[in-house]
């Protein structure tokens, strides 16, 4: 092959692979791209848009303006910043602490860790906990609160459709024996509402700043 030949085709390799490697990585970083991962944290920039994210043992951090469709961790906590829209966020050890104005279409949940919501929150579905507390402040939750042993607070002018419920615990093994004595706590602001009913199955601390939420508690303990 002459070398002018050979340079054009060597031209053109490189340009292929060139092309091939930008193309490579716009459809990486496109709209509703996955991110999964066993070892390593995940950020989502601002205005990126990205499909399920997967993580093991790490945490994510999504930046004001982002969007994803679920986020699932394993041992990480999620921290989302102002106006972050998605379907749902769930993590098994790690914490859920959100700025203004999340959409959730779906549901948040952990399993040790606190959910903590910032002003004008819109939560389509259930918000959930085992061990952790709940913190929602101006938000809109279309379906329940859960718990098992951990802390609801409902402040500023948060509306809940569905029912605040504290589930039946399991007992804690203290040195003198099986024991679990530690109560709950559920604080609900004047102007907050919970339309649905209060379902305690254990007993649980009730600090109502309007008395007319004392008629929606039942009690199953």
């Amino acid at each position: 092959m002459k070398f002018v030949q050979f340079a054009t085709v060597a031209t053109l390799i490189a340009a292929a692979v060139m092309f091939s490697g930008v193309f490579s990585s716009a459809a990486a970083n496109g709209p509703y791209g996955n991110i999964d991962k066993v070892m390593g944290s995940a950020v989502v920039g601002s205005g990126e848009h990205y499909g399920n994210v997967s993580l093991v043992n790490g945490s994510v951090q999504m930046a004001s303006n982002s969007s994803a469709k679920v986020v699932s961790l394993v041992n990480g906590s999620i921290d989302i910043r102002d106006d972050v829209s998605l379907d749902s966020a769930e993590t098994v050890n790690g914490a859920i602490e959100a700025g203004r104005n999340l959409t959730v279409n779906d549901s948040l949940s952990t399993v040790n860790g606190e959910i903590s919501l910032g002003d004008n929150a819109v939560v389509s579905g259930d918000v959930s906990t085992v061990n952790g507390d709940i913190t929602l402040n101006n938000a809109q939750l279309a379906q329940d609160i859960t718990t098992v042993n951990g802390d609801i607070q409902l402040a500023g002018n948060t509306v809940v459709k569905g029912d605040v419920i504290f589930k039946k615990p399991g007992k804690k093994k203290s040195f003198f024996g099986w024991s679990n004595n530690d109560k709950p706590s559920l604080h609900i602001a004047a102007d907050a509402v919970v339309e649905g009913r209060i379902i305690l199955e254990q007993p649980v601390e009730l600090d109502f700043a309007n008395p007319d939420m004392q008629a929606k508690v039942v009690e199953r303990f």
